[in-house]
């Protein structure tokens, strides 16, 4: 018996890097209905009669798509709303560069302060458990302002943890034809573990900015105020201003913990802090690891139940408000910079900054009398 040749029309979804087609081109018998099923993203096209057009019908399955790059919205059950509302992230590299650009000309208190009136920078301390990823955050956020993947900090996996001293990490633009530190510092200390619990007079001499930069610190060590380096008065500029919890979220998701003693030793160092009226946050990393979409695109954290019950926990444990929850993902695997993971760490960083500035209000007239530029060049 003659065939003829019915060619099935192509269905495709572009982005920047990612394409998703249906082979085209499939020869089918005049005689014997056909059904073709596509890929898990596209919905089945029929062909009953030769040469003719085939009926396309809806997709059963939705795509959520940024200008760069497309996820099944059906994987892990993505919420069609996000259950945080950000940015947006249908014009993803757009928002990017307005976030950058905020933040690389952010001003501590900038917004009340005079232009007579400078404060130097905030500080920000990374806290948490070894293997966290405090170190990786810093990475992280530091490779978003200079343009590449720039690990500075020692990171990784290691029985014990890699960070031995108390750093205070500038931040340089690369934006800039004169690269200059941007308005904040990040600071980073030895995560905990059983054997190196913080203890609370080490928490408030750091907290308190008694610590020298690159000081070898052990938490559970013993730091004397005669010791070199020890700053017995140190100015507001040298202290911290911010405390960010940096918590695993494989580990929450699985209602696992380091060690009942971690946490613990946590929840002891946050009376420490609430006693000088530091505000903390909570960056949830590693939220790849538990959320499937998420790991194909960071910007699908904010429409996953999984994240979003894993900041639930991790509110509900820590005493935290749900708005002081930042999910973010670090770079490790990655060689280039991803849009999705440098918009969540600026979005991140933004509501760190946010808790310095309401800190430092609380020292509004000691920073207009101290900090004014004419009292600095004449001391």
């Amino acid at each position: 018996m003659a065939t003829e040749d019915c060619s099935i029309e192509i269905i495709e979804y572009k982005s920047l890097d990612s394409l998703v087609s249906i082979e085209s081109e499939e020869s089918v018998s005049a005689t014997t209905p056909l059904t073709v099923s596509a890929t898990p993203s596209v919905s089945k096209v029929a062909a009953t009669q030769p040469k003719a057009k085939p009926r396309k019908s809806k997709p059963t399955h939705l795509l959520y798509a940024t200008e760069d790059r497309m996820s099944q919205m059906d994987i892990d059950g993505l919420k069609e709303t996000p259950w945080r509302k950000t940015c947006n992230w249908n014009n993803m590299f757009e928002t990017l560069a307005e976030l950058k650009d905020e933040l690389e000309n952010f001003e501590p208190m900038g917004d009340l302060l005079t232009g007579e009136v400078q404060f130097p920078q905030v500080n920000i301390l990374l806290f948490g458990g070894i293997g966290a990823g405090k170190s990786s955050v810093f990475n992280t956020i530091n490779s978003v302002f200079r343009g590449k993947i720039f690990n500075v900090a020692r990171s990784g996996f290691s029985e014990h943890s890699l960070t031995t001293k108390f750093t205070k990490y500038p931040v340089m633009s690369g934006s800039s034809t004169l690269p200059m530190p941007l308005k904040f510092r990040i600071c980073d200390i030895r995560g905990l573990e059983q054997e190196h619990l913080m203890t609370k007079e080490n928490m408030r001499y750091i907290l308190e900015g008694s610590i020298a930069d690159r000081f070898p610190f052990d938490p559970s060590g013993n730091i004397s105020a005669d010791m070199p380096g020890f700053k017995k008065h140190p100015d507001l500029d040298e202290k911290i201003h911010c405390v960010a919890l940096v918590q695993d979220a494989s580990i929450v998701d699985a209602m696992q913990d380091l060690s009942p003693e971690v946490t613990k030793n946590i929840k002891e160092m946050q009376t420490v802090m609430n006693s000088l009226d530091i505000p903390q946050v909570v960056i949830l990393t590693k939220i790849d690891s538990i959320c499937e979409a998420t790991k194909q695109d960071a910007a699908n954290a904010f429409r996953s139940p999984k994240v979003e019950k894993c900041v639930g926990k991790v509110s509900e444990v820590l005493g935290l408000p749900r708005n002081m929850v930042f999910p973010m993902k670090n770079y490790e695997n990655e060689y280039q910079l991803d849009a999705s993971i440098d918009t969540m760490a600026l979005l991140t960083l933004k509501g760190i900054l946010n808790n310095c500035d309401a800190h430092l209000f609380n020292h509004y007239d000691e920073i207009v009398k101290k900090y004014a530029v004419a009292e600095r060049r004449n001391p």
